[in-house]
This record gives C-alpha cells, sequence and structure tokens, in this order.
C-alpha cells in the first residue's frame, strides 16, 4: 500500500466514532461551533500569535481538524500550514486534499512534494526542502503540461522556505480555464548559507543610497515531478450570478458574479465607463446568515486579484481573491466594503524633472526624493505612505517613446531607527530607468487617492 492509499484508508477511519468518543461527539460539535465563530471572527489575526499558536486553538475547537491531525503524524505538518487559512483548513477538514509524496535529491539537496489542495481554478502545492548546509530556500516553480508544451492563463505565487518545514506556494488559473488533467512541474531552488559568526555587519544604508545592481541567485538544485491531478478535486465550483450596481463616491460599480471554489472564492467587479476615475483596489469581506466571515485578499494572489478584459469588450473585470464559503453552503451572503483606491482619470502620469525633483504633481503624502544619474542609468528614489504599489511598472521618455522597469524596489522607512510604525508606515520606493539621456520622465501611477467607509457599506448579493 503507498502513502496516497493508506492516508485514503486512514481517512475512512474518521468517518466511524472511536469508542472513547461515543456519546460525546455533538456535544463536541456543538460546542466548536460556538468556539470557531467567537475566537476567528471576533479576534484579528495577528492576535493570534502566528501559525503555531493558530494550530493549538484549532487542534482545541475542531473535533474533525484534531482527530485527522492525531492519527496521521504527517499530516500534522499540513494542518500547521493552512491554519491561518479558512478555506483550506475547511479543505482539509473535509478530506480535500491529494497525497503526492514524492522525493527527489541533487547536489546534496532534497525536495520532498508533499500534497496538493486544488480545485478547478487553483492548485496549493505543500512541500520540504532540505540539506545542503542552507539557511533558507527559495523555490521558483513552473508548470508544463505533461511533455513539456507550454501552458497559458495561469500566475504563480511562491516565497522563501526553511529548511526541513513545510512550504507552499500556489498556481491560479484565469477564468476562461481551468486546471489540466496532468502537467509536469519544474522547481529551480536558489539558497542563502548561513552568516558566519563574528562577520562584520554591513553598514546601514542610507535613505539617499542608490540600490545596487540586482544579482541573480545562483541555482543549487533543479527538480521536475511528473504530476496527475485527482479528477475528484477538479469538478467546477458554482457561479453565483449578482448584477448589483452600486455608486461610492460618485462612481459607478457592477457587481458581475461570485465564484466560489473550495479551496477560494472570487469576486467579480467593473466599473461604469463614465466613471471619473479607475478602481485600482477594493477592500471589503463577505459575512453569511450566520455571522460567519469572508475575507478578501487571501493568499491565492499576491496582490489580492486579477484583471481581465469586460465581456462587453470595453470594460476591465476584476477579479478579487478572498475566502471560500464552499464547505459551509449558506444560504445568504451580503457584502460589506470597507474602502477604494482609485486612480483618476486626468491624474494617471506624472512628470518629474530629473535635474531638480520637481513633479508636476504628487499624490498627498509622497515625496520625490533624489535621482541620481549613475553612467547611461539614472537611480530614483521616492517616499510614499502604505504598503501598496504606488508606481506601475511603465514610464515615458518626454520624446514619446514607453519602457518598463526591469526591477523595482520597496522598503520601510523611519528618520530613526526604532520608529517604524506598521499601522501607518512609509516606504522608499527605488527603480533604475536604464539607459536614459533625457533630463525629464513621465510616471505612471497605480492609484492617486484612497478611501476609508466607516461605517461600511452594505450590499445584499444572496
Amino acid at each position: 500500500m503507498n502513502r496516497n492509499e493508506e492516508y485514503w484508508a486512514l481517512v475512512a477511519q474518521l468517518h466511524d466514532t472511536p469508542p472513547e468518543l461515543s456519546g460525546t461527539v455533538e456535544r463536541a460539535r456543538a460546542r466548536t461551533r460556538k468556539r470557531t465563530v467567537r475566537r476567528w471572527l471576533g479576534i484579528p489575526v495577528a492576535s493570534l500569535g502566528g501559525a503555531a499558536a493558530a494550530f493549538v486553538l484549532l487542534i482545541n475547537c475542531s473535533l474533525p481538524f484534531a482527530m485527522a491531525c492525531g492519527r496521521i503524524p504527517l499530516f500534522r505538518e499540513l494542518a500547521a500550514a493552512v491554519a491561518l487559512s479558512p478555506s483550506l483548513k475547511a479543505a482539509v477538514e473535509n478530506d480535500f486534499v491529494q497525497v503526492v509524496d514524492q522525493e527527489q535529491t541533487q547536489n546534496g539537496v532534497t525536495f520532498r512534494l508533499d500534497y496538493l489542495i486544488l480545485d478547478a481554478m487553483q492548485i496549493n502545492f505543500f512541500y520540504t526542502v532540505s540539506g545542503g548546509d542552507y539557511e533558507s530556500y527559495h523555490v521558483y516553480p513552473n508548470i508544463t503540461g505533461p511533455d513539456g508544451e507550454k501552458l497559458e492563463g495561469y500566475s504563480i505565487i511562491s516565497s522563501e522556505a526553511s529548511p526541513g518545514e513545510l512550504g507552499d506556494f500556489n498556481v491560479n488559473y484565469a477564468e476562461d480555464l481551468q486546471v489540466p488533467e496532468a502537467l509536469r512541474l519544474t522547481c529551480k531552488v536558489t539558497a542563502q548559507r548561513a552568516e558566519a559568526d563574528g562577520r562584520a555587519e554591513a553598514p546601514t544604508s542610507s535613505i539617499w543610497d542608490a540600490p545596487e545592481p540586482k544579482q541573480e541567485p545562483e541555482v543549487v538544485a533543479t527538480f521536475t515531478f511528473d504530476l496527475e491531478l485527482d479528477e475528484r478535486f477538479t469538478v467546477p465550483g458554482e457561479t453565483i450570478a449578482l448584477d448589483r450596481w452600486v455608486e461610492v463616491e460618485g462612481q459607478r460599480l457592477h457587481f458581475r458574479e461570485l465564484v466560489v471554489n473550495p479551496t477560494h472564492a472570487r469576486l467579480a467587479v467593473s466599473s461604469d465607463p463614465d466613471n471619473t476615475a479607475w478602481l485600482d483596489g477594493l477592500d471589503f469581506y463577505l459575512e453569511d446568515e450566520k455571522g460567519n466571515r469572508y475575507e478578501a485578499g487571501v493568499r491565492s494572489s499576491g496582490s489580492g486579484r486579477l484583471v481581465a478584459s469586460g465581456a462587453d469588450g470595453t470594460n476591465d473585470v476584476i477579479y478579487y481573491y478572498l475566502e471560500s464559503s464552499f464547505f459551509q453552503d449558506p444560504k445568504h451572503l451580503t457584502l460589506y466594503l470597507t474602502g477604494a483606491r482609485w486612480l483618476d482619470k486626468d491624474k494617471e502620469w506624472i512628470t518629474v524633472d530629473l535635474n531638480t525633483g520637481a513633479a508636476s504633481w504628487l499624490p498627498e503624502g509622497v515625496e520625490f526624493l533624489s535621482a541620481d544619474r549613475q553612467g547611461e542609468d539614472v537611480w530614483c528614489t521616492m517616499l510614499a505612505p502604505g504598503i501598496q504599489q504606488l508606481i506601475a511598472w511603465d514610464y515615458r521618455d518626454p520624446e514619446g517613446g514607453e519602457h518598463s522597469f526591469d526591477s523595482m524596489g520597496s522598503s520601510v522607512y523611519a528618520s530613526e531607527p526604532g520608529q517604524e510604525n506598521l499601522e501607518e508606515e512609509l516606504h522608499q520606493i527605488s527603480f533604475a530607468l536604464r539607459d536614459y539621456p533625457w533630463d525629464t520622465v513621465e510616471l505612471k501611477l497605480n492609484f492617486t487617492h484612497e478611501t476609508a467607509f466607516d461605517p461600511p457599506i452594505a450590499v445584499e448579493l444572496q
């Protein structure tokens, strides 16, 4: 019996009440429902103290979760990894997991692909990487068809991983596509060695320092896995037609549909072409008739959204990611809008004099700090409040030529050490204008202003 068969055999056992729990299951489930609503919906995620504390909380509050983790030791790591994602936690509780159990070693580095949590539009990969005396790793995944053919219409989000700890990355497919029946996964792994004891600390950089040229990390190993996706998990989710128009700050928004998949949900929003500003970002949450809350901006996407061409060909549709209500199966949903970011249509571009730093105009709280010419390149720094990316990737020269940044950096800025404020922090934005002989540049903005709604704006959806 392989690991996959063993897993499903163990899962089948969970459906029978253990003798030692006879007569207590229903009472425990009743307590679980009460605790889950109170603790998960009434306390900010940050106050849970991280994934470890959240995992302990889940073990105490969820009988199916605790039983699964207690009987399948390797499953315990997966449960901890998804503890802060209600959608993936619900998927684990409902046996919505494909066990992969494939391992490869190259150049002293071992990569183990452990689990998949997937639906028709998203795949979450869970893995461990170890070996080679490294302090940390970064995995750069890519997917193709089973024979290496190129696949279209997907994006991948990945992050740094610690040795021996369960890491993850996910693949998101566009609205008109779905995950294939089989694929080839290729993972390039870069690594960072631990710094030697006694190594001199690097000098603290000044806000005026030009960014160093980007160094490509060395790939220490490359791993390839051929995977067949279990068809039990790729059944399309539910699409709820909304067709709700709402006016917000004088701008009309069209809430088109809500797509509810087992691992995540997507809310489709478009704008009236006659609006004076484009919608750049929307802060919101959904709430069902039982008070369960489904937050936006989940781990499915770094920006929390995808943009696709509208059905009418003239207006973009923005797909916002949020936690899924799939396993709760609510009868009624209310959308609560808590904030929005806008890009005024007549203020999309700003012109900056690279000799003086003077700008044609700047959003509130934004400063252009410096432009330092180094050879043929111009290194620029700006200061902006908040964590949203203010500058887009496109810029123009005074002759109308269009260019794109090859990289852009952002770091928290404080006038003195220890003065960082995570609530209202300022960010230094650094970028380079490559081979740029001109004295002025036009920078494109992602947004010009943002607004918080207090109290939230309620929209009945279902």
